[in-house]
């Protein structure tokens, strides 16, 4: 009978351990997943995840809302806990892969044919040492968007094919535009638009380090380089450039006109204010058109998006976007699970029947959010993409006069820049510290430029000897 018993045990163990491998699964952990206020998005994302296992059933996919900031992000890798995919910001990769915390997936995007249908260039941002680290979601370029009924209101513009919209480029001749196309035009307009509207001409930010992004695509139009390659083969601070400081004292001119808003302005000031009719023009990225409407309430066809003025130096936009990495504490298995979920998500260069779903899916999510539907910057070149792509844009933009955005992005791929390359937010952070006094008028700009300049050289010495 003991023997009986024991055999009983063993198989009972047997059984059990057998259970446990046959049921086990890679864990992937998805770190874009939605906030769970967000309840079509969440609902979105689940079905993509049902598809996803039902596929690849050796895969469990968990999701996690994980937001990227410097911070977050340090928390997470000194513990190992990243998640197995997440976003962060074209200014990021080399920091993360020099402090070992991503993942190479070169091997696995080129065995899956992937590698050469990304574009070239944003490939690049993720390639180091000829190894590629990241996959890019999206792109972005700063434009300008405008409150087209302040421009109304300023004279500015007007409705000239008489579709109860008005028009900041001339729908029956293009050339003929309505809007600021040089930066002494940008003040000039920001000036019109406080005379004759009685509202702020443009809005400034600057904390949260939104400041100093968005003055470096204004000092690039100065002729500015804000970060240097000496003789000695090293990158150098250069914050202090004679055309740094003429950029920056441009700036400081809306001030001394007060035509600005005066304040600390940070990045969901824009939105409201624009919305609201506060403002007549605020900076941003493309990809964020849609918070005018979702802040402040804003009709879509009282929206316009045209290019950054050129300055003395020439027309630059800055180019940033997201992209998403992969955590160097996760197994190949896992990321390479986690590189095939963006086809289930419509962020792949395939155009699958799974992929097809689930790019209708995100832009039918967006409409039924009444957010505003326009052309993303896509990371992928393959022909086949590329026409899906504008046949979903043929199907789903939602701006009634599209040539009120059509400029921005005719010019954006001669226009766009790189971000500076090195602790670009460190960077950011202290450019940041110059705008927000700019509205002091005693400010000396050169005297404050000096001082950033110092302490950038340093921490760059720091860092990169």
């Amino acid at each position: 009978m003991k023997k009986i018993v024991v055999l009983s045990v063993m198989l009972f163990v047997t059984i059990s351990m057998f259970a446990c491998q046959t049921n086990s699964k890679i864990e992937v952990v998805i770190g874009m997943w939605p906030e769970s206020a967000n309840t079509d998005d969440i609902t979105m994302f689940n079905t993509w995840k049902e598809r996803f296992e039902a596929d690849y059933p050796e895969y469990e996919i968990i999701g996690e809302s994980f937001t990227y900031s410097v911070e977050a992000f340090y928390a997470r890798a000194n513990s190992k806990t990243l998640p197995t995919v997440f976003q962060t910001w074209f200014t990021e990769p080399q920091m993360i892969v020099s402090g070992g915390h991503a993942k190479d997936i070169t091997d696995i995007v080129t065995d899956m044919g992937w590698y050469d249908k990304m574009d070239p260039e944003l490939r690049d941002y993720l390639t180091f040492d000829d190894k590629l680290y990241g996959i890019p979601r999206d792109g972005y370029g700063l434009g300008i968007i405008v409150n087209l009924n302040v421009f109304f209101d300023a004279g500015l513009v007007d409705d000239l094919d008489g579709d109860g919209i008005y028009d900041i480029v001339n729908p029956d001749n293009p050339e003929e535009k309505f809007y600021p196309q040089t930066m002494t035009e940008l003040f000039v307009t920001a000036q019109a638009i406080k005379d004759n509207a009685g509202v702020d001409g443009l809005i400034i930010l600057n904390v949260d380090k939104n400041g100093g992004w968005q003055y470096s695509n204004y000092a690039w139009a100065f002729g500015a380089e804000l970060q240097v390659v000496g003789e000695d083969n090293k990158v150098h601070s250069n914050l202090n450039s004679d055309e740094a400081v003429q950029a920056m004292e441009f700036l400081k001119s809306f001030y001394d006109a007060e035509i600005v808003p005066v304040g600390n302005m940070n990045y969901s000031e824009w939105a409201t204010r624009l919305g609201n009719g506060q403002i007549g023009m605020a900076i941003a990225g493309n990809d964020v058109i849609s918070n005018v409407i979702t802040q402040g309430g804003m009709d879509r066809n009282d929206i316009a998006f045209i290019p950054i003025p050129a300055g003395p130096a020439g027309q630059y936009t800055l180019f940033g976007g997201t992209p998403y990495m992969f955590s160097a504490y996760d197994t190949d298995e896992a990321v390479e699970g986690a590189i095939k979920f963006l086809e289930y998500m419509g962020r792949s260069p395939e155009v699958s029947e799974v992929a097809q779903s689930a790019m209708r899916e995100g832009l039918q999510t967006a409409t039924r959010k009444n957010m505003l539907i326009l052309p993303e910057v896509r990371p992928w070149v393959n022909e086949d993409y590329v026409t899906l792509i504008n046949s979903l844009n043929a199907q789903y933009v939602n701006v009634s006069s599209f040539h009120n955005f059509q400029d921005f992005y005719d010019m954006l791929p001669e226009t766009r820049r790189r971000e500076e390359p090195y602790f670009t937010q460190y960077m950011y952070e202290l450019l940041d510290q110059v705008v927000v006094n700019l509205k002091n008028p005693g400010f000396d700009v050169r005297s404050s430029l000096n001082s950033k300049q110092e302490l950038f050289e340093n921490y760059l010495r720091e860092q990169l000897d």
